[in-house]
């Protein structure tokens, strides 16, 4: 039998579930939608949608082997770290995958409390919500600071010259951020409720004689 309280279980499943929507969030290269235009010479432009992640991009243009510009109709990461578009996105990778990291590993931590009785003593739960407040500072750090890198050479590409830093041009914001967004703020409210988790023993109580 479990050792959480009502709360702790509540705790449990609400840090498991905040874990994989800050994961799949990190993951997947749908934080901004955008609108690539390739003109050819007497051919009507051909207009591809443009998605950009963290570390992953899909529809990104590349020069073939004969020396023309083409779109690859593929998701992909950036060869290396220093490929991402600029830095404020590097800071947002680190930042926000760590936090990602830290979060599920109190994910873990609480899957085995609901399994497994005495896992989730006060110390436990303590740590855990002080892991947790500090994963989500550091991913709403990184979704912070992730509009500062709208202003670079790739981004302009797709959202037009009028993108700049905060700015977003002609692209908008994809279900990726806003899923990380509500990852950030379900792990900031689990931990406020993992002070609560434990079961609180019951003290005896008698009569006098």
């Amino acid at each position: 039998m479990t050792g959480l309280s009502g709360i702790g279980v509540f705790w449990a499943f609400t840090s498991i579930l905040s874990a994989d929507i800050s994961c799949v969030g990190y993951f997947m290269p749908h934080w901004i939608t955008g609108r690539m235009a390739l003109y050819q010479t007497g051919k009507s432009p051909q207009v591809t949608p443009v998605h950009f992640g963290l570390f992953r991009r899909c529809h990104y243009p590349i020069i073939g082997k004969d020396g023309k510009l083409t779109i690859i109709h593929e998701c992909g990461r950036y060869t290396a770290f220093s490929d991402i578009p600029s830095v404020s996105w590097q800071i947002t990778t680190l930042l926000v995958g760590v936090g990602c990291c830290l979060c599920f590993l109190v994910a873990l931590t609480a899957m085995f409390g609901v399994c497994v009785k005495g896992v989730v003593i006060p110390t436990v739960a303590r740590t855990a919500g002080i892991i947790q407040l500090c994963s989500g500072f550091l991913m709403g750090a990184g979704v912070g600071i992730y509009p500062n890198g709208w202003g670079s050479t790739e981004v302009k590409q797709a959202c037009g010259h009028s993108s700049k830093s905060y700015n977003l041009g002609d692209c908008s914001l994809s279900w990726c951020f806003y899923m990380t967004s509500a990852g950030i703020v379900m792990t900031l409210m689990c931990a406020a409720l993992s002070f609560h988790a434990p079961k609180r023993k019951q003290t005896p109580t008698g009569y006098a004689l």
